[in-house]
């Protein structure tokens, strides 16, 4: 499964803030196999996957990006603050307003922020899709298409066909590992 993996530098994760039953545990899964398997983690800081990912793997496997400041300053609805508080008092090493200061609205900041986690990873991203249309999920998988890293997907509550495109390309099933995944085969843009 994490072949598809580039072999150096941290791993994103990424995906949906809203997980059906059993997604937090997958996102664990993965996430303590990554970990094991001697990956570093870049996440972000919003319920969900995020929230998933910061919990099930120690504090120094993990570099995180809040859109908000220390103490929940600025965070939004979905921002796991006690979370992001939590492994920050542990001693985990926390990007604060990663998107962009107080000055800069919630929106932009997230955008900023998935930009930043993805632009941190090395080795390629992980993201969770409970939804076909969850938009940050499918903007961090479009932010590493662009810079040519490897997207695995593992599909939370949605079929392989839910999947949603990110560009020419397919979604290819990948072999063993710890649940069904897909990476992100990029076809040949057309010149006509």
């Amino acid at each position: 499964m994490f072949q598809v993996l580039l072999s150096s530098g941290p791993v994103a994760v990424a995906g949906s803030r809203a997980l059906p039953a059993g997604g937090s545990a997958q996102v664990a899964l993965v996430c303590q196999a990554l970990v094991a398997g001697g990956r570093q983690l870049v996440v972000g800081c919003a319920t969900g996957t995020d929230q998933a990912a910061v919990q099930s793997v120690p504090v120094q496997a993990v570099q995180l990006f809040a859109a908000f400041g220390p103490g929940g300053a600025g965070a939004g609805p979905v921002s796991a603050v006690s979370t992001v508080a939590g492994y920050a008092g542990a001693g985990g090493a926390v990007t604060w307003w990663a998107g962009g200061g107080p000055g800069k609205c919630l929106s932009v900041r997230l955008v900023r922020r998935t930009r930043a986690v993805v632009g941190a990873a090395g080795a390629g991203l992980v993201v969770f899709f409970a939804s076909s249309s969850s938009r940050g999920s499918l903007l961090a998988a479009r932010f590493a298409v662009a810079r040519s890293l490897p997207v695995l997907a593992v599909p939370v509550g949605i079929p392989a066909s839910g999947l949603p495109p990110l560009g020419p390309g397919s979604w290819s099933a990948v072999g063993g590992g710890v649940c069904s995944s897909w990476v992100w085969v990029p076809g040949q843009a057309s010149l006509f």
